[in-house]
């Protein structure tokens, strides 16, 4: 006996690391109003090798935005060709827009969410009732944290069949903490000062917590300044992927960052954090989401900000007595 067809639903979305993170909120949503479909994410490169594991896509096609012509005309003739019954547009971009018109004689349903998730509030809330009224179903509006948060907590399957996500791969035996510092390419003001760190790490190891330092290639001055400074300390910046990033966010006690993208995939792996701020009056809009406490402190400048002052707040959130969770 055939299985019969599936009806196929795209998914469109591209963007930096904070929006594709956020984007796993609504892709869940999708998946569970259709869990029969072919669900496909049109994306770009850019992060597939994290989606890849996502088990809301079927599919993933990664030439959301080719850079030449004839690419553009492949692209669209291939989506047209796959008879999708509906399209969800998380982008709401000119380049989306024209993969839409494509579709002006069709019978394919197309769903403009991220028009509607403009304005105030979280992006998360927004975009979260947009879809429920699209759908039909749900609150059509969330109140601030309202909206289901984006979950990566699926990283633990790929965890069982990996060891290159578990601590140990990277030299973390017992409790650790992620700090998750900002590139050199961020506003010094914008910046948590390498000493500072530096002193986090060593109040932390005096608590018996290993501080592991992560982020790109442009991270790699304060890794290196925290684990010269504080013996101890590990310097995992550059060394890390996606993936396995948030394989140890799911075993950690607890998160450091300032405003980075990175802190979005942490939290939404389910680790507790405190994100750092500056230069702005309200940081909840923006701020990451996720299944267990954030803490948002801010500052003009965040020099002002002691390690004292991050650590009794993370002991506030219950970040030293958490149960990581298991692999």
């Amino acid at each position: 006996m055939t299985e019969p067809q599936r009806d196929i639903t795209y998914i469109l979305h591209w963007g930096d690391l904070t929006s594709t993170v956020r984007m796993l909120a609504a892709a869940k949503t999708i998946r569970d109003a259709f869990r029969r479909d072919r669900i496909i994410l049109l994306t770009t490169p850019d992060y597939e090798s994290f989606l890849k594991h996502c088990p809301w896509f079927n599919a993933i096609e990664t030439d959301a935005c080719p850079d030449t012509r004839p690419m553009v005309g492949l692209r669209d003739k291939r989506i047209k060709l796959a008879k999708p019954v509906r399209v969800f547009d998380l982008v709401g971009s000119a380049d989306s827009r024209k993969i839409k018109g494509n579709f002006r004689f069709s019978k394919c349903k197309w769903f403009d969410i991220a028009a509607r998730a403009e304005g105030a509030g979280h992006p998360v809330d927004a975009m979260a009732g947009a879809l429920n009224d699209a759908l039909g179903q749900g609150p059509t509006f969330y109140p601030l944290g309202g909206a289901p948060s984006p979950d990566a907590s699926w990283v633990d399957f790929l965890a069982k069949q990996s060891r290159m996500l578990d601590p140990e791969y990277f030299g973390l035996n017992g409790p650790f903490a992620l700090l998750a510092p900002a590139g050199e390419s961020v506003k010094p003001a914008l910046r948590w000062p390498k000493e500072k760190w530096a002193a986090l790490a060593h109040e932390l190891l005096q608590s018996g917590i290993t501080p592991a330092l992560i982020g790109g290639p442009d991270t790699r001055d304060v890794g290196r300044h925290v684990s010269q400074v504080a013996p101890g300390a590990r310097d995992l910046t550059g060394k890390a992927k996606l993936p396995q990033l948030a394989g140890l966010a799911r075993r950690t006690n607890f998160v450091f960052s300032e405003d980075t993208p990175l802190i979005h995939l942490l939290t939404a792996a389910g680790a507790p954090a405190l994100a750092l701020y500056g230069n702005t009056d309200d940081p909840a809009p923006i701020a990451p989401r996720g299944s267990a406490p954030v803490i948002l402190m801010h500052a003009v400048t965040l020099a002002q900000v002691t390690p004292e002052e991050a650590i009794a707040a993370m002991r506030f959130a219950g970040g030293f007595d958490r149960a990581p969770a298991a692999a």
